[in-house]
């Protein structure tokens, strides 16, 4: 790194980009486990309801690519926005030997 600027801006970069891969996750992780609990419903119920549980089956793969943009973008947000009011400063470090 070649200013302490440099330094605070890559490590809140890579910090954000963390939180939000683990959001990611998560919403990934939720759809694993919708999917698993309707197969399971779907499986226990008489085909005369699939269509109801097709109805009830909210977390389709539209609804999951929605999610999953919704968190890259406040994701690219975020950082866009610090980006703006980091400009706003000055940042020096003072190392203690």
């Amino acid at each position: 790194m070649r200013n302490a600027e440099e330094f605070l801006e890559y490590c809140y970069v890579r910090n954000t980009k963390s939180l939000f891969k683990g959001f990611l996750m998560l919403v990934e992780d939720l759809k694993q486990e919708h999917e698993s609990h309707f197969g399971k419903l779907r499986d226990a119920l008489p085909e005369e309801y699939q269509d109801l549980i097709n109805q009830a089956d909210y977390l389709d793969e539209d609804k999951f690519e929605h999610l999953r943009k919704r968190v890259l973008d406040m994701g690219n947000e975020n950082l866009r926005n610090f980006s703006t009011e980091f400009e706003k400063y000055t940042v020096s470090f003072r190392f203690n030997n």
